[in-house]
């Protein structure tokens, strides 16, 4: 079963990131070709992607749930961490890595944040700070034209779609979508919530020059 599911995560690979490189620059895009794997391999084995929903809605009497905060909240907290080790390290040093600062992010928060909710949030956070922020702000592929930034908007961006990552991550917790460890959720919930950040500013700028 290990090497039919790593057999699998290796053909959606090539197939959804290698050719043509569409997804290149996107944070959460392996965690997405694993959960599209698990998924698959799920299917056959005849395991549902649905569990029980929760008892208390994402939105209560007394406001959203514990849950939907501490996700919106941790995920935003990694992903800005994550963007920050990056572009405020030399050049030279490993945490410029994109791999190496959502590795160290996630290490930190095992160690410091006892709630696994939380640690899982951040680390899920973490993926989009991998993502290239030429890509996430503008839309540009790598190689093309980089357009200059402010620090405010560099944090605004990955702190935004963070905040969109964990909602999403939320969403699919209260209504007990993949739940059970499912391989790949919170990089695909990352992976989601760029994607859904970067169709949210297209539509605004959009909008502004329309205006």
């Amino acid at each position: 079963m290990t090497m039919a599911l790593g057999g699998i995560t290796s053909a959606c690979y090539e197939l959804l990131i290698r050719i043509n490189n569409k997804c290149l620059g996107i944070g959460g895009r392996l965690g997405a070709t694993a959960f599209l794997a698990t998924s698959i391999l799920a299917k056959y084995q005849n395991v549902g992607g649905v569990g029980r929903k929760l008892r208390r809605g994402l939105w209560g009497k007394a406001g959203p749930s514990t849950i939907v905060i501490s996700m919106i909240l941790f995920h935003m907290l990694g992903s800005i961490s994550t963007i920050l080790l990056r572009e405020y390290s030399d050049d030279s040093s490993p945490v410029a890595d994109p791999v190496r600062a959502s590795s160290i992010v996630g290490l930190l928060g095992s160690l410091f944040i006892k709630d696994p909710m939380s640690i899982l949030a951040l680390y899920g956070g973490s993926f989009v700070g991998m993502s290239l922020p030429s890509r996430l702000m503008n839309g540009n592929m790598p190689g093309g034209r980089v357009q200059p930034q402010s620090a405010v908007s560099l944090f605004t961006s990955f702190a935004g779609a963070g905040a969109i990552a964990g909602l999403i991550h939320a969403i699919t917790i209260h209504y007990g979508y993949w739940n059970g460890g499912w391989g790949g959720k919170a990089g695909l919930c990352a992976f989601a919530g760029c994607w859904a950040y970067r169709g949210l500013a297209s539509s605004i700028q959009y909008a502004n020059k329309r205006a």
